[in-house]
């Protein structure tokens, strides 16, 4: 591997954190400095929190589980709570 193949492979890493937990690190994506071409919309990555979950049953909502649903890039598009 050359010096000018390292530089190419720079991986980027991406943090996915609870919206609702500030500084809660629920998983980070290792991924090449580029934007993934498979991307589309339905493409997700679904993250159980289990702080949010506790939070919501203290204040006397029925959960069963909370979902936090990230894009590919790490943004957060939504998050779902099952009752």
């Amino acid at each position: 591997m050359t010096l000018a193949m390292v530089a190419a492979v720079s991986l980027e890493a991406v943090e996915l954190r609870c919206p609702e937990t500030a500084g809660k690190l629920l998983a980070k994506i290792q991924r090449a400095g580029e934007q993934p071409s498979f991307v589309r919309p339905e493409n997700l990555i679904e993250l159980n929190c289990e702080s949010c979950k506790l939070s919501r049953r203290r204040s006397g909502q029925r959960v069963a589980r909370v979902l936090h649903r990230f894009d590919i890039l790490g943004e957060l598009v939504e998050t779902l709570v099952v009752e």
